[in-house]
């Protein structure tokens, strides 16, 4: 039994670490993207994907092997979070002349060290692997399907032993190639994938497709099938034909058309009017599909041959076709993806120990360790659990972007009853609630301090009108008492509030006359003696110092009296 209860757990422990992604369907969801061909246009393009009530928008961008550097994309990575958008990143080897490197096995690992090197901007890490295999020149100069499902099963298992955050995507695939010396038709190559390895579809989380309105990338949205904006469905048609049964979620990572405009005008290609409006009507009749987790058309900017007719910016200035506009009025939904919240506190925010009835100022520093930017606008912090004596009167959130620390403070006040309370702070964001931390606080009864001050060298000196001030290691006064009398050298100080038990104050005293003395001392939970350095009477003009002020007073000064307050009677 106990070998079949641990196998369990080991099982339940791995589909938790291999399901560790979300579906994008199942949250709130922006599905409108870009494709860029330049990881410097991100700042740019929130403003186009995150348009007409959007947020959260995708873009899917490349990253080759002579271009894995961490610091590079850490920034990019850091950029899209500021921007709000999701990166979709294709996995590229490199150009030998015209053609992409075949894709070799020990490269494999050097992809999950530097892809788990990123912190991305949140939960699902959506890879895709590698470009259109089926045409020879993206594979190394030959066409090899058995080849290709070998890559992204070893591929995909090593990512997702790293983290299970990782959502694997193959390569999309041209549905208008043919079959022939440099190309292979889409239905051969995936028969060909599917029985070389039939866990090659078992192991992706999506489905990627290059769903092109062809012939001549000029198509209506209005066709249907295979080599149209509807090829995606035709795709997940022939995966339910080959047996895979997963309801994937579709990403079309490239799509669009090519119009005239470009370095040189091609009045034979579509004009700006017309693909606005195929835009358009494509949004309504075709993008709406709720199968599709995200569209990114291809491509934002794309200053030269060969994808010039491509580009939705115009060549050499900061303007835009048409149908940029289009796309950007379209409406969207403001995406909520999921992020990882981690906050790591240097000092406990509440300490084990307050006193009942007093209102505190608690601040510590704190480190965001996660993907979010905790942003005051968007956040806010609550104490839930036995909170009903209690009241958090303010709480400053400060701006902290991941890998920061800052200061976090709050001000509450502690209920009058003593006795334990098991108190949860957590952040908010509209509906979503993220535990930081849970404490139990012991909140005990105002203690008090006996203050034991000679005066001069009397004997058991009595006193009026002595001042107490109790000051906290950050220079803040958290208590005074006024008007205190000095009995038999001692001052009694009762309900002690607002400090925090077992830390360290300094404890001023003042008695007319006299200087001013200090001691630092722990304060602890119940009644306590602390005895304070002698008090000589050398503030002869009472104003709570002693400076050359006080000389001039002493010619005013009846020298009895004087000789009565450091000798007594």
């Amino acid at each position: 039994m106990i070998r079949i209860f641990t196998l369990l757990l080991l099982f339940f422990c791995f589909l938790t670490k291999a399901n560790a992604f979300y579906n994008p369907l199942e949250v709130a969801n922006n599905r409108f993207g870009i494709h860029i061909a330049d990881s410097n246009d991100i700042s740019q393009v929130a403003s186009l994907v995150n348009s007409s009530g959007g947020d959260w928008g995708y873009v899917t961008l490349v990253i080759t092997e002579n271009e894995r550097d961490t610091d590079r994309w850490q920034k990019v990575f850091d950029s899209m979070r500021r921007f709000h958008l999701i990166p979709i990143v294709r996995l590229a080897t490199r150009l030998e002349g015209d053609s992409w490197v075949k894709p070799s096995e020990e490269n494999l690992d050097i992809w999950v060290t530097f892809l788990s090197s990123l912190n991305w901007p949140i939960e699902n890490r959506y890879v895709v692997v590698y470009n259109e295999p089926n045409h020879a020149k993206e594979w190394g100069n030959s066409v090899d399907p058995e080849g290709y499902a070998d890559i992204l099963t070893k591929l995909s298992d090593k990512l997702k032993a790293a983290s299970g955050d990782y959502f694997i995507l193959p390569a999309g695939l041209d549905a208008s190639a043919p079959s022939n010396a440099t190309s292979m038709d889409e239905t051969e190559f995936l028969d060909r994938m599917a029985a070389a390895s039939p866990r090659a579809l078992d192991i992706i989380d999506g489905w990627t497709s290059h769903s092109y309105p062809n012939p001549g990338f000029s198509g209506t949205p209005l066709a249907w099938g295979k080599g149209t904006l509807r090829t995606y469905a035709w795709e997940l048609e022939y995966l339910r034909m080959l047996g895979f049964q997963k309801n994937l979620p579709v990403f079309i990572t490239e799509t669009g058309w090519t119009h005239a405009e470009g370095k040189q005008k091609d009045p034979s290609l579509l004009s700006a009017d017309t693909l606005s409006s195929y835009i358009v009507q494509s949004s309504q009749v075709v993008w709406s599909d709720e199968r599709i987790a995200a569209v990114t058309p291809f491509v934002y900017s794309y200053q030269d041959i060969p994808f010039d007719h491509f580009s939705w910016k115009k060549l050499g200035v900061n303007e835009f076709y048409d149908h940029y506009f289009a796309y950007q009025n379209i409406q969207k939904l403001k995406g909520l993806p999921k992020q990882h919240h981690r906050y790591i506190f240097e000092t406990p925010l509440l300490p084990l120990r307050l006193v009942a009835e007093s209102s505190y100022e608690l601040r510590t520093r704190v480190r965001n360790d996660g993907q979010a930017i905790l942003n005051p606008t968007e956040y806010t912090l609550n104490m839930q659990g036995e909170t009903d004596l209690w009241t958090l009167r303010s709480a400053a959130l400060p701006l902290l972007e991941p890998g920061q620390s800052e200061t976090i403070a709050i001000r509450l006040d502690t209920p009058n009853t003593p006795g334990p309370y098991r108190l949860e702070f957590e952040l908010s964001q509209g509906d979503t609630r993220i535990p930081l931390f849970t404490r139990t606080v012991t909140v005990l009864p105002q203690p008090s301090v006996v203050l034991e001050i000679p005066l001069g060298w009397k004997e058991q000196p009595n006193g009026d009108n002595a001042t107490v001030k109790v000051i906290n290691s950050d220079g803040q006064l958290v208590h005074a008492a006024n008007r205190a009398s000095l009995i038999r050298g001692t001052i009694t100080v009762e309900h002690l509030k607002d400090i925090i038990p077992n830390h360290q104050y300094t404890i001023t005293v003042h008695v007319p006359y006299y200087a001013p003395v200090s001691v630092k001392t722990v304060l602890l939970n119940d009644k306590q003696a602390i005895r304070l350095p002698r008090a000589l009477p050398l503030d002869l003009n009472n104003d709570s110092r002693v400076t050359f002020d006080d000389i001039p007073a002493i010619f005013g000064t009846n020298p009895i009296t004087l000789y009565h307050r450091f000798i007594g009677d």
